[in-house]
């Protein structure tokens, strides 16, 4: 597909031409059909048209064609597939496939492992993330494929990214993990404490480089975003990481929920307009108060005000955990100066400060503007929530 097609079909997404944009992926593909890119582009569009299950065969034949092109592993991994799908089993066997002719390579351990998990295979899933997390720590770090690896003492994370979703917590893990002495977990956003904890600290801990690894002076640590409004998250994670360093990053709340929608416009899970989305979740969470609030009857239905609603949530953590366990970020600062925030980090977790040579934005995309009236909407509601934050954590925030 040229340039002017490319742009043709994001703006036929954009007006919520879908069937029009796919037509020309799908012409895409039959003049290219050796193309994993061009399959790619088509499984996005499908996907963000509710196709579910066709996204899913776009993105197995890109992968098919080249094993290794990463970009289509990442829908798959967070593809909404209920766990008795028969189209689970079809991942498995590709991944398995793709482990045959790559043995190295670590997303397929990856998503072979998360499938599994849903199938309930927890001992297998385990195994394979600590293949994935030994694989991808030694190709970082390669003087680590001289210590042996020894899973038996399974380790926890120093530090978790806790909240919040669309707010750069992708960028800043990133950033966090390019430090010589910090190593990644084999999955950025793990959930345990919000949708996995019935399968075990076992299957936690196998996200983790294994305990010896301690005695090189190494940190690892996560991020969920998602755990910061979860219901039980807080509760769960003081039962079993009580002295756990925990890192937030807060942005504009309009920002962040219209920035939320998108995101689930792309996967394929939102179909209703942003007026739409947000008139009903102001009608759930009509008349609640800061007490019913924090009773958090609204995660599994409130995805974009609800989850702005910092300082309800950080009161939840911060009955809990001591505020010295907390570093407080600012998205816009973030992004306008990472390199003086993530000294803040480094600081934060005792450790000596590293500096990117380029600080590259991750997850990101290409956005559509918020409509005005929306916005101001937006602006108006959150104002007394926003007064609450900076009373309550004694600090203004400027968005």
């Amino acid at each position: 597909m040229s340039f002017d097609d490319c742009s043709l079909a994001d703006s036929l997404k954009e007006e919520g031409k879908f069937q029009s944009a796919i037509a020309l992926h799908e012409t895409a593909v039959k003049l290219n059909p050796n193309s994993p890119s061009a399959y790619h582009s088509l499984g996005k569009a499908l996907q963000q048209n509710g196709q579910i299950a066709e996204a899913v065969a776009c993105h197995q034949k890109a992968i098919l064609l080249q094993p290794n092109f990463t970009a289509a592993y990442f829908p798959l991994l967070y593809a909404p597939l209920p766990k008795d799908s028969p189209l689970i089993d079809s991942l498995v066997a590709l991944y398995r496939e793709v482990i045959e002719i790559l043995p190295n390579f670590p997303l397929a351990y990856i998503n072979l492992a998360v499938a599994l998990s849903k199938q309930g295979k927890i001992q297998e899933s385990i195994a394979l993330f600590q293949t994935a997390v030994r694989l991808q720590t030694v190709a970082s770090r390669p003087e680590l494929s001289l210590v042996k690896w020894n899973f038996e003492t399974g380790r926890s994370p120093d530090f978790i990214i806790i909240g919040s979703p669309r707010c750069g917590t992708t960028s800043l893990y990133k950033y966090i993990t390019s430090h010589p002495q910090i190593l990644p977990a084999a999955n950025k956003e793990i959930c345990f404490f919000s949708e996995h904890f019935n399968k075990g600290l076992a299957w936690y801990r196998s996200h983790f480089p294994p305990q010896q690894i301690d005695s090189h002076h190494f940190l690892t640590g996560e991020a969920t975003p998602t755990y910061l409004t979860h219901p039980l998250a807080a509760e769960r994670l003081h039962g079993c990481l009580p002295k756990v360093k925990l890192i937030v990053i807060l942005r504009n709340p309009v920002d962040r929920a219209f920035s939320h929608y998108q995101m689930l416009v792309r996967r394929g899970t939102e179909r209703r307009s942003f007026e739409k989305a947000i008139d009903s979740e102001l009608q759930l969470i009509a008349g609640a108060t800061e007490i019913s609030l924090a009773d958090r009857n609204h995660w599994k239905d409130c995805h974009y005000i609800y989850k702005s609603l910092y300082a309800c949530s950080l009161k939840q953590w911060m009955n809990l955990f001591p505020r010295k366990q907390f570093l407080i970020l600012q998205s816009e600062e973030f992004y306008a100066n990472p390199a003086a925030i993530l000294s803040q980090v480094f600081d934060f977790l005792d450790f000596p400060d590293f500096q990117l040579g380029n600080y590259q934005k991750y997850n990101g995309g290409d956005y559509q503007t918020v409509d005005e009236v929306a916005s101001q909407r937006l602006r108006e509601y959150f104002q007394p929530h926003d007064r609450k934050l900076a009373e309550y954590l004694n600090r203004e925030f400027v968005w």
